[in-house]
């Protein structure tokens, strides 16, 4: 053992350890108890492996029907690209009151290289607050997919999670807590890289507002692909009229001409035809062409005045 070093202050160790990749600090800390004490103490400070991929979800596999949360993760290869990470997921188990393995877990590793978040459970959405104090959207995310089916209060932590999301390509929402009041300006504040928004909700559940549509829409340019699954024909001519507005209001400043297609989960053939009389009205922007596709419910384009280029649309009756 080199006396030198550990005469070294913790402070300086500490910086030394830093440079330590994560999977050869665990040796580092088993050789003294100095270091050991250093490399806890200073945990913010060492290597972390660094998660692609995190998921939790509910679990039932046990025989007795005891009811636990499955964390599944994927730590990143060094030097690998985080698309192309071979790495079999690793999981753990948990009890509902144990949630301090998961600050335990979260305390250890890296979360600035995460490319696809899921999270899918019926209760105990505390574990997303839980994973909310760690969680800082700075890096590119590929895909979050949040679906919960709560019959326990939610207490506000699956709101508080969509309000710090901020970059990511693709985000699917499947929500289902109609006892939870949202607020109408509620907005996701996800700016300058959707490319494509999935909304689900229970039907008696408010959730989706003008402002919220009108913000995704505004701050990404790129996003081209809605799926909607809305309560009554009231809410989907909100949100499509919306949608049309804010994107054809882009050539305000400039010729921006995109296509777009939205799916819409339509719940009854009421709304359905509320729809179509809708999307051929004078309404609706776009003039409707021929439907050459049993998926489509309407096609339009709309010339540009100042270029001769089209903006076009296509909405599709789905089950999405």
């Amino acid at each position: 053992m080199d006396l030198n070093l550990l005469s070294l202050p913790p402070e300086i160790l500490a910086k030394i350890f830093s440079n330590i990749p994560w999977n050869q600090l665990n040796n580092v800390k088993l050789t003294t108890k100095k270091f050991n004490y250093v490399t806890e103490k200073y945990l913010k400070d060492m290597q972390k492996p660094k998660l692609y991929e995190i998921i939790f979800e509910d679990d039932y596999t046990d025989n007795d029907g005891t009811e636990r949360i499955n964390v599944a993760y994927g730590i990143l290869n060094a030097g690998e690209d985080v698309y192309k990470n071979t790495s079999h997921l690793k999981q753990f188990f948990l009890f509902p009151l144990e949630l301090y393995k998961v600050h335990s877990f979260l305390r250890k590793v890296d979360l600035t290289s995460l490319s696809y978040v899921t999270i899918f459970l019926y209760n105990h959405t505390e574990i997303i607050r839980v994973f909310n104090d760690y969680f800082y959207n700075t890096n590119r995310i590929k895909s979050i997919d949040v679906t919960i089916r709560s019959y326990d209060k939610d207490h506000g932590n699956t709101l508080s999670f969509l309000q710090k999301i901020q970059n990511v390509e693709n985000l699917l929402l499947d929500l289902n807590f109609s006892h939870l009041n949202v607020p109408r300006d509620f907005v996701i504040p996800v700016r300058n890289s959707l490319k494509s928004i999935v909304i689900r909700k229970s039907r008696n559940m408010t959730f989706i507002n003008k402002r919220m549509i009108k913000y995704i829409v505004e701050n990404n340019p790129d996003l081209e692909e809605y799926k909607l699954s809305l309560n009554d024909f009231k809410t989907y001519k909100m949100a499509i009229k919306t949608i049309v507005k804010e994107e054809l209001s882009r050539g305000n400043n400039g010729c921006f001409h995109k296509r777009i297609s939205i799916d819409l989960g339509i719940f009854s053939d009421g709304a359905r035809s509320e729809l179509l009389r809708y999307f051929y009205s004078v309404e609706f922007p776009y003039n409707g062409t021929n439907i050459q596709s049993r998926s489509h419910i309407y096609k339009g384009k709309l010339e540009c005045f100042v270029c001769g280029k089209f903006d076009s649309i296509k909405i599709f009756e789905d089950e999405i």
